[in-house]
């Protein structure tokens, strides 16, 4: 029986969508209305007071899930390590979505733990990064774990930066998901995309509540914790399949990627601070021309997300074009184009907003 029709998991499933709706219903209680303005950020693009514990319900639903053996047999044990090394992480940010006022360098301290010990202590196959001339010394095991912790928590922070428009984290968590389903489907790999399929189902559930009227946010909670899941996915898929070129990874995550390492190169160019926030995101500027268009924000807020699905789904095209195995040249092609199409896109709503 396929288990994606196991009516254990539908039942999980199911109880997600009813969590989602005791909370929306729940939330303008007279003992939750204290929490409405909370949120007050300067990236802040949406109107009214949504609340923010779309995490906590996809998280619990995952922790449901995981311990459903007949599932996921080959999965249980290392989804339930990486629950494990993320569970400091998940009360962290947790408390954040509730009072907003953890230190950022707290974030960044419990992102780096989670790193560290879903790597060392898995005891997973790591990938090996093709690099010309210096192969040796970044495949050092010490030196790769160091590269591979850093690259994982940059990818968390990538996340949450995105996390803005209705849809748009949740869109690029399912096209991440269905790049790997591909690739898992190119190996033959039943197991790997039973997994990624429950991922779907969850995302794509929240993503029922998100867009294109955002009742509930998926939070700290669920930019970190999702993107970290969905992060490390990659790095041990890669791990167990070498047979994928390593740079595969970076052409199936750039657009969270690439998002994080324009900010911080645009703020030092700018004399800011790269961990100051702003509103000079893509999504930002292309949700503030919409807005000077449209009468209504929650329009120009979905809208958002609509316009980036070329940029969000790139990779997933690309792949579809040519092969789920990439090689070299057709690998380094489609950084490129989706480099080239993000500046494109970048500039002119930047202009539109000049």
């Amino acid at each position: 029986m396929n288990v994606l029709f196991d009516p254990l998991l539908l039942s999980v499933l199911f109880s997600q969508l009813m969590f989602n709706l005791l909370i929306i219903s729940l939330w303008n209680n007279d003992n939750l209305i204290k929490f409405h303005g909370v949120y007050q950020a300067e990236q802040k693009i949406h109107e009214g007071f949504v609340p923010r514990f779309g995490g906590l319900v996809m998280i619990t639903t995952l922790i449901f899930i995981s311990f459903h053996e007949d599932l996921f047999s080959e999965w249980n044990a290392p989804l339930q390590h990486i629950l494990w090394c993320l569970s400091a992480l998940i009360i962290v940010t947790f408390l954040e979505d509730i009072y907003n006022n953890i230190l950022p360098l707290a974030r960044l301290f419990f992102i780096f733990l989670s790193s560290v010990l879903v790597l060392t202590t898995g005891g997973y196959n790591l990938p090996v990064i093709d690099f010309p001339l210096i192969s040796d010394v970044i495949n050092h095991p010490w030196v790769l774990t160091i590269l591979l912790t850093l690259a994982l928590a940059a990818m968390v922070n990538a996340f949450n930066l995105i996390d803005g428009a209705n849809g748009l984290l949740l869109t690029s968590f399912l096209f991440i998901l269905a790049c790997l389903h591909e690739m898992a489907g190119t190996v033959t790999d039943a197991d790997w995309q039973h997994l990624i399929q429950m991922l779907v189902f969850i995302c794509g559930i929240q993503l029922l509540f998100n867009f294109p009227k955002a009742r509930i946010f998926a939070g700290d909670l669920g930019a970190y914790t999702f993107g970290f899941i969905i992060a490390t996915l990659v790095i041990l898929f890669f791990g167990k399949y070498p047979e994928f070129l390593t740079w595969q990874a970076i052409l199936i995550l750039f657009y969270p990627a690439w998002e994080l390492v324009f900010t911080v190169i645009r703020r030092l160019v700018n004399n800011k601070n790269p961990l100051t926030a702003d509103r000079y995101h893509l999504h930002q500027l292309i949700f503030t021309s919409l807005q000077k268009k449209m009468q209504h924000t929650v329009n120009a807020n979905a809208l958002t997300t609509v316009i980036l699905l070329p940029v969000i789904g790139f990779a997933f095209i690309w792949m579809a074009v040519f092969n789920t195995m990439l090689d070299l040249r057709e690998t380094w092609t489609g950084i490129a184009l989706h480099l080239l199409l993000y500046l494109v896109v970048y500039y002119v709503a930047k202009k539109n907003n000049d």
